[in-house]
């Protein structure tokens, strides 16, 4: 405990500990523990324990929260692998740590709170500032094949998700001035917002730009309903259905174009190359609108990708795949031929961007949402063909995932397999199963709700489902709801909760947003 006269400076260690998770969740795991440390630390040294207690044993939504970590205990008692169990343990600490602390904790000073969210928006600006000052040169350079390498700091996915918070925070702060703003501030907000939603589109954050629209809709619509005469809610109704019209017809557009042949096959197709060697005509892969497989003569490629490079067109590219492969596809890509003169018309930087993995000339510049729904339509190819060869491509793998951890549930209902043992779980059954996934890619479920029922069988699943959602009972307060939405939502498509990141950021802001924003602060409830 601190000397009498030092011990005004507990408030201020305690939200310095909050400084450091704000500004560190974008930028290092270090932060995040420190931040802990920190928190916890002063938290022990500031004493007054039996208030503490009595603050904590009145508040039934830190229990709830603390209730996630706790109830991963009893899976230790049937966990084969026990040093990965107590792993999954420490990465899940902060689920008891941070509603532990903040809601014994006196709530911020108002300002305080304000501040730390206006801290975290601007440190997370930054990061995506640094990232494209590190990356985006070098991505248009082509030193390497998958633009979401930029994201430096951390995963790209764990960083989609505070760039979602960060600008609908902004949305809220906008919207409903919580607090008095200093010249200019509106103004680079709004900037920030806008850039930051820019970078999500260059970082094929697919995920990001659906729990925006997502969110943001559901957000706006109750705003309308709310507060808008009829004759406005017909006009926002029409509007957001053109809107999505629009949209919609886009994404078909873009489909049946891919996917739809183009008109020279709907005549006879030339037998020889330019040269006078002849072609072959596979009309079964498509793509962009041409067979990936026509208008090919190997003898032709393999002597002019020689001429052009050092690498052998039978090594393996930038992504471990047969630069061949990667070279037909980019030519078709563009509507080359795949022979002499279709080698001859590609331009150096794309000829190092097929060396570097890059299978299609649309996977290349800033325009990454683009980039990433053409390689959906490229992974919905196989399954329109039947085919599983999709190692290594996102959706048929994903299904696959989902496909075991469904079974696995099957197969242990009651108690799970086990905190610790989930991973090696997967691996043995899909083994056992023989599945057609490639040893590398054999991952567990990429949700985390399923990822839960494994590890914890159908009760652990619904007591989860409880206890995650059950504090939100009767909250109006738009951030609280906001980061819900955005957490629940990435629990989907992701096992949020196994990374440090990710635990991080959802035990944090759950934490912060429902104990330490002071209790008649009710600015931004819906």
């Amino acid at each position: 405990m601190l000397p009498k006269k030092l011990r005004f400076l507990h408030p201020y260690l305690h939200f310095t500990g909050l400084l450091l998770m704000v500004a560190g969740l974008p930028f290092a795991k270090i932060l995040m523990s420190l931040s802990q440390f920190f928190i916890g630390g002063n938290w022990i040294l500031e004493g007054n324990f039996r208030e503490k207690w009595q603050r904590l044993k009145s508040n039934p939504k830190a229990w709830m929260l603390m209730g996630i970590f706790l109830m991963l205990l009893p899976g230790l008692l049937y966990s084969e692998d026990l040093p990965n169990a107590m792993k999954q343990l420490r990465i899940n600490l902060p689920l008891f740590i941070f509603p532990f602390v903040l809601g014994s904790t006196q709530p911020l000073k108002k300002s305080w709170y304000h501040l730390l969210i206006r801290l975290f928006i601007l440190s997370v600006t930054l990061a995506t500032i640094a990232c494209s000052v590190w990356g985006l040169s070098r991505w248009l350079n082509a030193e390497f094949s998958d633009i979401r390498k930029i994201s430096i700091f951390i995963s790209h996915i764990r960083f989609a998700l505070l760039i979602s918070l960060a600008i609908l925070l902004g949305f809220w702060i906008l919207l409903y001035k919580p607090y008095r703003f200093f010249k200019g501030e509106r103004f680079l907000l709004l900037a920030a917002m806008i850039w930051m939603f820019a970078f999500l589109f260059i970082l094929q954050s697919i995920s990001g730009i659906v729990i925006i629209t997502v969110v943001s809709t559901v957000w706006i619509i109750s705003l309308v309903l709310k507060k808008w005469s009829r004759r406005g809610i017909i006009a926002f109704t029409a509007s957001l259905a053109l809107l999505i019209a629009f949209v919609g017809f886009s994404a078909y557009k873009a489909y049946h174009d891919f996917f739809t042949p183009a008109e020279i096959y709907k005549h006879k197709l030339p037998e020889k190359t330019a040269l006078g060697n002849p072609y072959t005509h596979d009309l079964t892969v498509i793509e962009n609108g041409h067979y990936v497989y026509s208008f090919l003569n190997r003898r032709e490629l393999v002597m002019a990708r020689r001429k052009r490079s050092d690498y052998s067109i039978d090594s393996l590219d930038g992504k471990g795949n047969l630069t061949y492969a990667t070279l037909v596809r980019f030519l078709n890509s563009k509507g080359l031929t795949k022979d002499d003169s279709g080698v001859n018309a590609l331009t150096e930087k794309e000829i190092h961007y097929i060396t570097k993995g890059i299978a299609n000339v649309n996977y290349t510049g800033l325009w990454g949402v683009r980039m990433r729904f053409y390689q959906l339509l490229w992974e919905l190819g196989y399954l329109k063909r039947g085919s599983t060869e999709g190692t290594g491509h996102t959706v048929v793998m994903k299904l696959e995932f989902l496909r075991n951890a469904v079974m696995i549930i099957g197969e242990h209902p009651i108690l799970g397999v086990g905190i610790g043992d989930v991973k090696n779980t997967f691996i043995e059954h899909y083994e056992r199963i023989n599945s057609w996934l490639a040893p590398k890619w054999r991952m567990t479920c990429h949700n985390q709700y399923l990822y839960i029922g494994v590890a914890a069988g159908i009760p652990g699943m619904l007591l989860f489902l409880f206890l995650f959602f059950a504090p939100l009972r009767g909250e109006r307060y738009i951030p609280l709801l906001v980061f819900a939405a955005i957490a629940a939502i990435s629990m989907l498509p992701e096992d949020t909760l196994t990374t440090q990141e990710g635990v991080s950021f959802v035990a944090f802001f759950y934490s912060f947003f429902l104990f330490s924003r002071g209790r008649g602060d009710s600015s931004g409830s819906s």
